[in-house]
């Protein structure tokens, strides 16, 4: 008898990220498994066959992604014509709502069941008929927060939560101590005039969100650093090819490339400068206060806020803020995303400590929020229980 087939579909970084750690679970349970699909490094590393890549194709908003939409439709029907030759047990999809949910539809059609697991954010901001249209595609929805349980749950999907598995996985390797030593060559605490603090510059993993947010972090970077010359910056990057076309922007400041360790380097952080996304959230579970910053292209901007009018469904754009209602973390999102009002903003948190502490206990209530250890064997479990 053949081994059970797996297929996975993961086309961003997050996804390939979250997708690794998962699969790892599901071969700790059944080793005879084999997994094929879209994926990238991690996902590779985790022992999937990966035959297609689009990690560097990721962006967010509608008129950025149009130089993507023909690679993205060829791999799609690349997808679809891997269901056709090797007809897997069950399909995972992982996130990019805008490829796998088509995916989705296609093998259902085939009789292939599905597994979602990052699902789509119609519960978020889209519409009942959206939602409902999620529910009634996919077999099961492994949900990552109870609202977006309770959403799909009403909306009469097959839909299962256990909490979020950034519990199981936001997890430095390093102590506080340990780490700004191997990063920064020694222990950044106290110099002459006062704390020498240490930030973390974060602009995410797309190569449009790179291209678009690290100059501008860069220049508050070199801002902050005016005010409190002691500073120290770190930069956690896929790879250094991605960061490095950004450094001549910004003269004589230059800050610490380190590729990997992104965990580590949040936890040797006082303050993390982010762009919107994941990152946001594990800084908050590591208890490292952020600022999201975001810019998108005007065109899409109004779409979204005139047309879709996305500002009337959610008040916050940063999960944590979503998820605690409550506006812990500054956002400057478009016209408040510029190096002098990040900035403005950085130093206030590193200089309030008032601030700093509710930043600190919103992040620990939000801890708590979103479940006890021991998520990914429970979704593991339960994922097989398809097969």
């Amino acid at each position: 008898m053949s081994p059970r087939q797996i297929m996975v579909s993961a086309g961003e970084v997050s996804g390939d990220l979250h997708g690794a750690y998962l699969i790892r679970e599901l071969k700790k349970l059944r080793p005879d498994l084999e997994f094929f699909g879209l994926g990238s490094e991690r996902l590779a590393a985790a022992g999937v066959d990966v035959v297609l890549d689009l990690t560097r194709r990721g962006t967010i908003g509608i008129f950025e992604a149009l130089p993507n939409l023909w690679p993205v439709y060829l791999a799609f029907r690349r997808l679809v014509r891997l269901l056709d030759e090797r007809r897997p047990d069950l399909l995972i999809l992982i996130d990019s709502q805008g490829l796998n949910l088509p995916l989705a539809r296609e093998a259902k059609k085939r009789g292939i069941k599905t597994v979602y697991y990052i699902a789509p954010q119609e519960w978020l901001w889209g519409t009942a008929k959206g939602t409902a249209r999620v529910a009634a595609t996919v077999d099961l929805i492994v949900a990552i927060f109870q609202k977006e349980y309770d959403v799909y749950k009403k909306a009469g999907a097959n839909v299962v939560y256990f909490g979020h598995p950034l519990i199981d996985i936001v997890k430095p390797a390093l102590s506080k101590e340990e780490a700004r030593k191997k990063f920064l060559g020694r222990e950044p605490e106290q110099v002459s005039g006062g704390q020498r603090p240490v930030i973390a510059i974060c602009p995410g993993s797309r190569t449009q969100e790179i291209k678009g947010l690290l100059p501008l972090l860069l220049r508050a970077g070199k801002l902050i650093q005016a005010e409190l010359p002691s500073a120290r910056f770190l930069i956690p990057a896929a790879t250094f090819e991605t960061i490095k076309d950004s450094f001549s922007l910004v003269g004589n400041f230059h800050p610490q490339a380190v590729v990997g360790h992104t965990y580590d380097i949040l936890h040797a952080s006082d303050l993390a400068l982010c762009a919107s996304g994941t990152i946001n959230l594990e800084a908050s579970l590591l208890g490292v206060p952020s600022i999201m910053t975001y810019k998108l292209s005007w065109p899409t901007y109004f779409i979204g806020k005139y047309i879709l009018r996305i500002d009337k469904k959610i008040k916050y754009f940063s999960m944590p803020n979503i998820l605690l209602d409550e506006n812990v973390l500054p956002e400057l999102v478009m016209a408040d995303a510029e190096p002098a009002k990040i900035a403005r903003v950085a130093l206030d948190i590193l200089t309030n400590e008032a601030r700093r502490q509710k930043m600190l206990a919103s992040f620990a209530q939000l801890r708590l929020m979103l479940g006890g250890p021991g998520i990914l064997p429970r979704v593991a479990k339960k994922i097989l229980s398809m097969i």
